[in-house]
């Protein structure tokens, strides 16, 4: 075969003309370093033109040296199949003589190209000087909602060829699939898009940017009229806006099973206990008293559906449905994946809403100013992306492109602020997202929204007629508290007011004096704008210091860190001896705001008009990203008002910290609520007429009470717990180790055991597997101890906090096999990882919250004044809730199995052990053992699951 191919090299090499023809290339090598110390060990090359494959080449490469076992792990490829192989020198006139006349394509083109000139000029060759295209960067941009560009993922979302993914051959067939597909895709985007790539192409890699201008060129020639669906808004290309206005016949609800089977048919599976579910809610919704029903609908039942359908039919009905969840990711999650399941049961139509924040919105107008700003290569590839995305997105929805982190500086500059910032004047007014959201929201029948938007906007949401379903509701105690919480940084906000003060009087550079030469602003105002931010500046270090005086001072601590509560009664006390200060910061803070919302609405005006400069608007735009900061301020600031504190002081805590051994140090005074209770049920629930409460953890042994107070509910309110769908007979064991050391005492040990015991498990143990902890800190020991160790260079290890932050962990976490992820805090709820997504799950630690928290310590110590136990009530009640919370990750369908880990033997020796067995499903078969035993038992385990 490699004779075959050296006569088509030569045959390349010497006559034929492969203008146009693409090399697409993939290599595996030793290492990923360019520095000389890396060898090849195969390399393949498929070739392209005319939109086809027409021929490839393939071979293995003897690199001389062993191959990293976690090398072979990854591609498969052993030292047994290269050690026959021929040498690089050996084919590397062949390589460089069929890339040729060609345009050099790879996934991730920095490492392929660079390795392989580097490899050249090793053997004496010249280094290839080909133009090249990168199908990463064409693939973010022509395919801007997926959360991954791994070849990999891509090919299993194209359904391409890729039988043997990290093996050269397979890697290169199925990126020249994937590049057919995208030069496909190019020739279909609009004339405007292209242009706009075109005059920006040099932000990409080599010649990656010539994809598009090769495409613009082409359209150029020919008429170009965009599809119906499209229209282009001040030199971009939208996706066109309308809403549904289809009169709907009014269906009753199916009361018997023949009439929901019926319903369900061909679509969804038949699950009794859902149906119970969906009959416990019609009933909710037909009643006419104002009722409260909290509904435990365990994992697998398929509860969002089974709450859903009865409001679909509340709503078809007339009424009005709020659905709210606990996060933006939940909310994500149910509009891309249960709300087209959802339709396609129900005999009619509804529209939904999904209601979020502004700041989750592109603002049309400033994207559309960010591209004609000088920006660096990779967020010119972000707009670029950005750009075609917005001929896709019907929502303008940010999260729809599912990135894992948002934190380009771009993004700061295009999200949205809300209705107030929009200027009636502008091209993209009549389209602007947010807009388009309350268009929406009003003409929508189920309105979807989170549990943060709900408590923001309850008075907008709420009406006497309205029914509210609070979905994952053990979160909303946490969220209310959260909302509620407010803190004032003297210190920022000291800097904020100096940079702006540096900023409007610099003499060096761009300030308000030239913007009073272009007729911006006046003299006065001028005066007025930097009168009123010299006040706060002023101000502030004098309040801060009698706060350090009166309340740090006083309380001296040895401590690198101060953090004390401060009574109420106490603040107002020194309020009102610093009140003529505190007033006069609240007077210029409200005339700053005043004068920051006039000269806003004038800079549109100017920009429309384009009676600015660049240099003005860039300085203008830099001017008022610091004056919202300010302005954002002074609602914290009025916390600090006597009439809201005197309303307030039974369940408002407020609590001073600051670091001690920094010199720069931030003093920050924080405001929360203590606890819900007499909040949540005035604020949020008196505001609808019926309010149901689901989780699939919201119940558990003994602690009812503890549910109803944390949700501010009557000990009376309707309860209904419907049965687990799960065998866990068959699916699951769960083992808990009564050898391991009590944390408590023993803490060195417990570490050591930890260790070690994790190193065991993880290297005997072929699963992806999930291990919970309850700390960040022991995270990043334990994983310290395992890359010390080698386990690292055998197993793939991500450690929240070490390998990356969560969402990139989470991600990488899904689409991997053979994973073991080391995770804290909001790993242990919300995440969903069905099937052979997770096998194995260690709990190394009960989850108690540490006691000596400022909060906690209050909660504590009120519940004592009263008469009761924190432990019983507090402590014990919320660390059974968050175990039940972690238990719940591993078995999702009932396809699922899997082993369930717990290395604290507390559980076994303390008198609250027997409670904490009780979380477990009663059907869960439990074994404890000593560590020891471990193996044996998934052994046993994984020996007995059927094929």
């Amino acid at each position: 075969m490699l004779k075959w191919r050296v006569d088509y090299a030569k045959k390349v090499g010497g006559t034929m003309n492969l203008a146009g023809t693409y090399a697409v290339v993939d290599i595996e090598t030793t290492g990923t370093s360019i520095d000389g110390t890396n060898r090849m060990i195969q390399f393949s090359c498929v070739f392209v033109k005319g939109g086809k494959i027409i021929n490839s080449f393939n071979t293995m490469i003897n690199p001389l040296m062993p191959i990293p076992k976690e090398v072979q792990h990854l591609t498969g490829i052993t030292n047994k199949d290269v050690k026959k192989a021929p040498l690089f020198e050996d084919v590397a006139g062949t390589i460089f003589a069929l890339l040729q006349d060609t345009t050099f394509v790879a996934h991730n083109i920095n490492f392929d190209y660079r390795f392989l000139n580097a490899e050249f000029e090793r053997v004496g060759y010249p280094a290839s000087e080909l133009e090249g295209i990168d199908t990463v960067q064409l693939s973010q941009i022509l395919l801007p909602t997926l959360p991954s560009f791994k070849l990999s993922y891509l090919s299993e979302y194209l359904n391409l060829s890729h039988r043997h993914p990290h093996h050269a051959d397979s890697d290169a067939e199925a990126t020249a699939q994937l590049l057919i597909f995208l030069l496909k895709t190019i020739a279909n985007l609009p004339l405007r898009c292209l242009e706009v790539i075109t005059s920006y192409q040099n932000s990409l890699l080599m010649q990656t940017g010539s994809c598009f201008k090769e495409a613009f060129e082409k359209r150029q020639r020919k008429d170009n009229v965009l599809p119906a669906y499209l229209q282009e808004v001040g030199g971009i290309v939208l996706r066109r806006f309308g809403l549904s206005t289809r009169p709907q016949k009014e269906k009753t609800y199916p009361q018997t099973t023949a009439s929901k089977r019926k319903l369900f048919a061909n679509v969804l599976e038949w699950r009794p206990v859902q149906i119970e579910m969906m009959d416990h809610v019609h009933e909710l919704l037909e009643k006419n008293d104002h009722s409260r029903l909290v509904l435990e609908a365990p994992t697998g039942l398929g509860k969002t559906l089974g709450y859903l359908i009865p409001a679909a039919y509340a709503v078809n009905k007339g009424k009005k449905v709020v659905v709210s969840t606990a996060t933006t990711a939940l909310q994500t999650q149910m509009k891309e994946q249960v709300l087209p399941l959802l339709q396609q049961i129900l005999p009619f139509e509804i529209e939904a809403a999904v209601l979020k924040g502004s700041h989750h919105y592109l603002d049309l107008e400033k994207f559309s100013q960010s591209l004609h700003q000088p920006q660096g290569k990779q967020t010119r590839l972000l707009q670029l992306r950005l750009l075609v995305w917005l001929t896709i997105t019907k929502t303008g929805d940010l999260s729809e492109l599912h990135l894992t982190k948002y934190q380009n500086p771009l993004f700061n500059e295009i999200r949205h602020h809300g209705l107030d910032s929009l200027e009636a004047g502008s091209a993209f007014f009549t389209y602007d997202f947010v807009r388009r959201q309350r268009m929406y929201q009003d003409n929508a029948d189920l309105l979807i929204a989170n549990h943060s938007y709900l408590l923001n906007h309850v008075e907008i949401l709420g009406s006497p007629e309205a029914n509210l379903i609070i979905d994952e509701a053990q979160h909303l105690s946490s969220m209310a508290l959260a909302s509620n919480r407010d803190e004032i940084d003297f210190d920022e906000l000291k800097i904020i007011c100096d940079s702006l003060l540096v900023k409007i009087g610099s003499h060096v550079s761009f300030a308000f004096e030239q913007l009073e030469k272009q007729k911006f602003i006046t003299h006065a105002e001028n005066h007025e704008v930097a009168e009123n931010i010299r006040i706060i500046d002023q101000r502030i270090p004098e309040i801060r210091d009698n706060l350090m005086h009166r309340f740090v001072q006083k309380n001296g601590t040895k401590k690198d860190f101060f953090e004390s509560i401060v009574p109420v009664n106490r603040l107002r006390g020194f309020i009102k001896e610093n009140y003529a200060s505190i007033e006069y910061v609240n007077k210029a803070f409200e005339n700053f705001e005043q004068e920051y919302q006039k000269l806003m609405r004038r800079f549109e005006e100017f920009k429309v008009e384009n009676r600015l400069d660049k240099k003005a608007v860039h300085f203008l735009n830099d001017f008022f990203a610091l004056s919202r900061r300010l302005v954002d301020c002074r609602q914290y600031w009025m916390r600090m008002e006597l009439t809201r504190l005197e309303k307030q002081e039974d369940e408002t805590i407020v609590w001073l910290s600051i670091p001690l051994d920094n010199p720069g140090a931030h003093l920050r005074l924080q405001f929360g609520l203590l606890q819900v209770k007499n909040f949540l049920r005035p604020y949020v629930y008196n505001n609808f007429q019926h309010v149901l409460f689901v989780g699939a953890s919201l119940l558990l042994p003994n602690t009812m009470d503890y549910t109803l107070d944390q949700l501010d509910l009557p000990h009376d309110t309707q309860i209904v717990q419907l049965p687990g769908a799960f065998d866990y007979h068959k699916q699951a064991l769960a083992l808990i180790a009564a050898d391991a050391p009590d944390v408590t005492h023993e803490l060195d040990n417990y570490i050591a055991y930890l260790a070690e015991t994790l190193k065991e498990i993880i290297l005997d143990n072929k699963r992806q597997t999930l291990i919970l902890f309850n700390s960040l800190a022991m995270i990043e020991k334990v994983y310290h101890f395992l890359s010390e160790s080698g386990v690292t260079l055998q197993r793939e290890i991500l450690a929240q906090g070490v390998t990356g932050s969560n969402e990139k962990i989470m991600k990488r976490f899904r689409l991997s096999k053979d994973t073991v992820l080391l995770g804290a805090g909001t790993f242990w709820e919300g995440i969903d990882l069905p099937k052979d997504r997770l096998e194995l799950l260690v709990i190394t630690r009960l989850p108690f919250q540490a006691p000596d928290t400022l909060i906690n310590r209050v909660k504590y110590r009120n519940l004592m004044l009263e008469g009761q136990d924190p432990f019983q009530n507090i402590a014990l009640p919320e660390a059974m809730m968050r175990l039940k919370q972690g238990l719940g990750r591993l078995i999702r369908t009932p396809e699922d199995r899997g082993v369930i880990i717990l290395l604290d033997s507390r559980v076994v020796t303390k008198n609250y052990g027997t409670q904490m067995q009780k979380v477990f499903p009663t059907t869960m078969p439990r074994k404890i053992i000593k560590t020891n035993e471990i193996k044996k038992h998934l052994l046993n385990f994984w020996e007995n699951q059927q094929p």
